[in-house]
Parts: structure tokens; C-alpha cells; sequence
């Protein structure tokens, strides 16, 4: 179905109703302008917890549709952390008659019954970063994330076979378990932690990702093990890494003798890479998946039909194609060579004011 030009405002009113942030790239926004047979592609985004959702995912998406097609429409919406709130999101734009729904879920598991009703209607639905589970679905963007889990956990383990504390406790600060990434991450990680045979004293799941509740989490298990006998910390993303570091330092623990995980390559978690505050994080072109993801969006809004390089399964008895785009492990060494030399970071944000130094001695300028 398409959506005319002249419904454009109405549809994105009607979509910022349903969101709990009312920023252009939080809450709902429409670009383009064109005839009376105007494609429309909508995406939706589970959280802000992560910073990438607001700076990356949403406006390059729209910037990715728009190149390839200025008279098409585009609507960005954030659930911010709510589930009910994105089902919502989504039955609004069924309704309006989207062409092509591009979905990272805040709750895997509860979207079965929506995205059967955009797919009798015409609807794709392309699942972006998490998986969606348990029912058909047009195509799957995201990273290989059991390797992003494997890239976590061996570099976490060989810092601590070079520092001497593998026969110390490891603290594992988990991702949201409404998440599905979640527990794909740990399905790469938990092998090799096994394998190195590490003590995992303490193990929790952190709602939302957020770094409040990581802090938390992180001020139980030094109540619980005591800060001498902590080896490391597995934390399954950078915004949990914040938390994680402020807890350790703020008990007194020396960060140098204790690595620090993260993910996805935020500026604050290079900066913490950089002093010595977070070990590694592996980094994630979210500017290559949001345009991958808007190219797979209009191709299916068109009734074409893009080739999955590879095919996964989410439990619906299909398999789904897929697009999965590799990860990289950043550490003081390569900051340069990966974050820096692909334009994700600039050196002037990365580098002002008291990171100035850190990056000269890293040779980033």
C-alpha cells in the first residue's frame, strides 16, 4: 500500500503519539515529497540507553533512504525502553499503510502477533540488530553477534592471562534478558570463558543496558567477592561499562589490574580505553547496517527482492535471510587504525580537552 504525500504530516503525528520522546530522531520524523504514490519506510528503535540509537541508527537510516529515493517518506520512532510502547508504534503505521517496517525490538519475543499483522497486509518486516523471534519474517540486518560475544570474552580472557588474575573471580554484567542480543552475545562469550576455565563469582542480567543499573549491579559484586579478588569484568556493552568503571572507582580499585569489557565503540568508551579506565570495546559500522538496512527497506517496499548473503533462525521454522556485517575488537592499539580511520570518531571529539594528552601518547592526532 502507499501512503500519499499529502498524509505524510498526519502519519507522523499520529506515530510521535505513541512515543515517549518527541525529538526528530527519537519520536517521529518525515522526509521527501513527491506524487500521489509515495513510498514510506518506518523505523523503529528499542532504546536511547545506548547513545548509537539516536546519533546513528535513526539519522542514517534517514539519510540512507533519502539518497537513494528523495520522494520517499520516512518515519523514525524510539520506544524508549518500552515494549507495549513499540507494539503500539507499530500498529500505528500498519494502519497508515507503510510500505517496509524496519524493527529493532525492545522485547524479541512479544512482536509475533504485530509483525503477522503488518505481513497480511502487505507489510515487510525487516528485523535490525536484535532478532525478532518466533514468526516469519522479509530479511534480518544486524552484526554476526556470536562472534561479537567471542571477540568479547578472548580478548577479556587473554588481558587476564597477561595480568596474572585468572585465578581471581570474574564479575559478568550482562545485557537486558528481554533482549534477545543478549543471549546470543553470551552464546559466543560463555564457550571460551569456559574454556579458560575462569571462576564466574558473580552473573547478573542488566535491565534497559543502563549505567545506573550496571553500577549497581557492579556495587553488589564487590560487596559480595571483595574489590582484591575481582580478575575481571565481562560487561556485554559500553553503557554498562560506564557504570562498571565509575563502581570500581569509586571502591578504589586499580583499573589497570582489572579489565573492563564493552561494546559498541561509543566516543565516552574510547575515551575510557584511551586513560586506561576500560579495557576494549568491540566496535560495530552502525553507519554501514543503518544504510544496509534502508537499502534491504526499499527494495522490499518495491516488491524486490534483495539476496541474503547468509539465512538465520528465529524459532518460526523459516529461515530468514540475512545480511550479518563483521565486528571488531578495538583496543589502545588500534583505536586509530579502526574507529578513527573510518570517520565513526573524530578526532576532536575524542580528543578534547582532557583526553588531549591520552591521544598524543596513543599517536592519534
Amino acid at each position: 500500500m502507499r501512503v500519499p504525500a499529502v498524509g505524510i504530516g498526519v502519519l507522523i503525528m499520529a506515530l510521535s503519539a505513541c512515543s515517549s520522546s518527541t525529538t526528530a530522531a527519537d519520536g517521529g520524523s518525515g522526509s521527501g515529497s513527491g506524487g500521489d504514490d509515495k513510498t514510506t519506510v518506518a523505523q523503529f528503535l528499542p532504546h536511547t540507553k545506548a547513545v548509537r540509537f539516536k546519533t546513528i541508527d535513526a539519522p542514517e537510516f534517514e539519510k540512507a533512504v533519502m539518497g537513494e529515493c528523495p520522494d520517499c517518506g520516512v518515519i523514525l520512532q524510539n520506544a524508549e525502553g518500552d515494549a507495549g510502547n513499540e507494539q503500539r508504534q507499530m500498529d500505528a503505521a500498519i494502519g497508515q499503510g507503510v510500505d517496509a517496517m524496519v524493527v529493532d525490538p525492545v522485547d524479541g519475543q512479544a512482536l509475533a502477533g504485530v509483525v503477522n499483522s503488518a505481513r497480511q497486509k502487505g507489510i515487510p518486516v525487516i528485523s535490525y540488530d536484535a532478532l525478532i523471534q518466533d514468526v516469519p519474517l522479509d530479511y534480518y540486518v544486524s552484526f554476526d553477534n556470536k562472534l561479537v560475544g567471542e571477540q568479547i570474552a578472548t580478548s577479556l580472557v587473554d588481558q587476564m592471562k597477561t595480568l596474572g588474575t585468572t585465578d581471581k573471580c570474574l564479575v559478568v554484567i550482562k545485557g537486558d534478558a528481554k533482549d534477545n542480543n543478549a543471549s546470543v552475545f553470551w552464546s559466543g562469550s560463555e564457550p571460551v570463558i569456559k574454556e579458560a576455565g575462569l571462576d564466574i563469582c558473580f552473573e547478573t542480567n542488566t535491565p534497559d543496558w543502563s549505567d545506573s543499573n550496571a553500577q549497581r549491579e557492579m556495587d553488589q559484586a564487590i560487596t559480595k567477592i571483595g574489590k582484591g579478588n575481582i580478575g575481571g569484568v565481562y560487561s556485554m556493552n559500553d553503557s554498562m561499562a560506564a557504570g562498571v568503571v565509575a563502581s570500581l572507582k569509586g571502591a578504589g580499585v586499580d583499573l589497570s589490574q582489572v579489565p573492563v569489557t564493552g561494546q559498541d565503540g561509543d566516543t565516552s568508551a574510547i575515551q575510557r580505553i584511551l586513560v586506561g579506565e576500560q579495557y576494549m570495546t568491540v566496535w560495530k559500522d552502525t553507519f554501514a547496517l543503518a544504510s544496509t538496512a534502508a537499502k534491504v527497506a526499499l527494495q522490499l517496499a518495491r516488491d524486490e527482492k534483495p539476496a541474503g548473503e547468509q539465512s538465520v533462525d528465529n524459532g518460526s521454522g523459516t529461515d530468514i535471510p540475512a545480511t550479518l556485517l563483521p565486528p571488531q575488537t578495538v583496543t589502545k592499539e588500534n583505536i586509530a587504525d579502526t574507529v578513527i580511520k573510518s570517520g565513526f570518531i573524530k578526532v576532536a571529539d575524542l580528543c578534547a580537552g582532557p583526553y588531549a594528552k591520552a591521544c598524543a601518547e596513543a599517536g592519534i592526532e
